[in-house]
C-alpha cells in the first residue's frame, strides 16, 4: 500500500483496509472527493481510475506529480522546515506562479502544519519536523499510480454524470455533516442532491458519512455498516476520542 504525500481532515488512514476489502468488482473506479487518496493509493489499480476534488491547488498537486514530480523533487531537495519559508510560501499569491510552484508551496504547507491545515506552522518538542517531502525518490511510486488515472476538478455531481455506468464503482467520502474544519462549504442541499444521485445510480458505491440521525435517515434504504474510529489532531492522549461512522452501500 502506497502512503499519500498529504493529510487531509476526514482521512481514511484508518478505515481503509475496512474499505479496500468491501470494493466489489468493478471496470472504472471513481473517487468523488479526493482529498488525500487514502483508498486510492492503498487498492489495487483498476482498469479505469478517476480521481476528483473541488480544491483546484489539490488537483493541482496531483496533476504535477503525474507529469513533473522529478522536478517538484529537484526544487525541493535543499529545502528545509522553517517558520519564515512557511510564512512566505502562505503569502504567495498563487495567480503568479505557476502551476509545479504552487504544486510545491501547496505541499509545503500541508506538511509543515499543524494538523495538514496549511493555516499556522506546525512545531513540537518531541518529533521532528515532516521530512518526506525533501527526500528524492519519495514520488516516484506516486507519479506511476497516477500516471494512468484521470484527475478532474469538477462538482461532483458533473463527475457522477460522466462516469456512471453499470461497471462503476464509486468511493464517495464527502466533508461530513455538521463538522467544522473544512475548506470548502458542504451544505445540507449538497447532501440531499448527492443522496438523490446515488438513489439513481446505475453502479456501485460505497460511501463513509459520520453517524448523525439525519444522516441515519437520510440513507436507510441502503446498506449501512456502523464503524468506530479513532480521530484527533491532539497531541495528548486524553483528547483522543472513537467517533461512529457509518459506511453505507447499495450493494
Amino acid at each position: 500500500m502506497l502512503k499519500p504525500p498529504i493529510c487531509r481532515m476526514g482521512g481514511k488512514s484508518r478505515l481503509r483496509k475496512t474499505i479496500i476489502e468491501m470494493i466489489p468488482e468493478h471496470k472504472c473506479y471513481v473517487e468523488l472527493f479526493f482529498g488525500a487518496g487514502w483508498v486510492y493509493f492503498g487498492k489495487e489499480k483498476s482498469k479505469v481510475e478517476v480521481i476528483n476534488d473541488i480544491d483546484k491547488e489539490l488537483i493541482n498537486l496531483f496533476k504535477m506529480i503525474k507529469y513533473h514530480s522529478p522536478e517538484i523533487e529537484r526544487m525541493l531537495e535543499y529545502e528545509f522546515s522553517g517558520r519564515d519559508i512557511f510564512e512566505e510560501y502562505k503569502n504567495y499569491n498563487v495567480e503568479y506562479l505557476t502551476e509545479i510552484h504552487r504544486a510545491i508551496r501547496f505541499l509545503y504547507l500541508i506538511k509543515q502544519s499543524f494538523g495538514g491545515k496549511g493555516d499556522h506552522y506546525g512545531y513540537g518538542t518531541t518529533k521532528k519536523p515532516s521530512q518526506q517531502i525533501f527526500y528524492k525518490g519519495i514520488l516516484e511510486e506516486l507519479r506511476e499510480r497516477l500516471r494512468n488515472t484521470y484527475v478532474e476538478n469538477l462538482s461532483f455531481e458533473k463527475v457522477i454524470d460522466k462516469y456512471d455506468r453499470e461497471y462503476t464503482f464509486l468511493f464517495i467520502d464527502p466533508p461530513y455533516f455538521e463538522t467544522t474544519g473544512y475548506k470548502d462549504k458542504f451544505t445540507k442541499e449538497d447532501h440531499l442532491l448527492l443522496r438523490d444521485k446515488l438513489i439513481n445510480l446505475k453502479g456501485k458505491f460505497l460511501l463513509t458519512i459520520n453517524d448523525h440521525k439525519e444522516t441515519r435517515e437520510w440513507y436507510k434504504d441502503f446498506n449501512i455498516k456502523e464503524v468506530e474510529v479513532n480521530y484527533s489532531v491532539s497531541k495528548t492522549k486524553k483528547d483522543k476520542q472513537k467517533y461512529k461512522e457509518l459506511i453505507i452501500t447499495n450493494y
